[in-house]
């Protein structure tokens, strides 16, 4: 009988837990998404602009949706948004889970951007959305060794500080929400909100 009771509530933990696990999943794919806007509500972004990019409405009416950042970018983090975009549709983007910004010391995507949609910033400075951290499913809150998300960030010792905790901390002020730790994150704790459209 205790062997019974000990296997039901065995089974129903396991169950509650596989239910917890595909929500959180099923959370993250949302945000990973790169879904084109829904044509009956506001916009929410799962992909940033490049770098330096004009508040949006600005952007739309300065780019030209030509390739010229995209092609000055070595590491083929800026892609075209596609038809499915409508009115954004060419416009570039950075889908940080796929290729995130690597933010390069000498900014080409910027240089190249002859319409000037893109300003130069000081890498430091550029704000394209922010790290969010899951602590829930963080590797070093469930007391396994993993450094990636600090060690990675290409503002190193300024974005992502280990707090008293000794846990990752996103310092708000300082991501540039290039998305190098979403990226790197073996855990997929780590979803980047893009910054605001004005």
């Amino acid at each position: 009988m205790q062997t019974t009771r000990r296997r039901f509530f065995g089974q129903l933990g396991r169950s509650l837990l596989a239910d917890a696990v595909d929500a959180l999943d099923s959370l993250r794919s949302e945000w990973a998404s790169p879904d084109p806007p829904a044509a009956d509500g506001p916009v929410t972004r799962r992909w940033l602009r490049p770098p330096g990019a004009l508040p949006e409405s600005q952007f739309l009416s300065t780019c030209t949706r030509c390739t010229a950042c995209q092609e000055a970018c070595s590491y083929q983090s800026i892609r075209r948004l596609g038809p499915e975009f409508a009115s954004l549709a060419g416009t570039p983007a950075v889908i940080p889970h796929e290729s995130p910004c690597y933010l390069c010391e000498d900014m080409p995507c910027i240089a190249a951007c002859a319409p000037l949609a893109l300003l130069r910033v000081p890498r430091k400075e550029a704000r394209m959305g922010l790290a969010v951290i899951d602590a829930s499913a963080c590797h070093v809150a469930q007391g396994q060794p993993c450094d990636y998300c600090v060690a990675r960030c290409p503002l190193r010792d300024a974005a992502i500080l280990w707090d008293a905790s000794g846990l990752p901390r996103v310092i708000e002020g300082r991501c540039t929400g290039c998305g190098v730790c979403a990226y790197l994150c073996p855990a997929q704790a780590i979803v980047i909100v893009p910054g605001a459209t004005e």
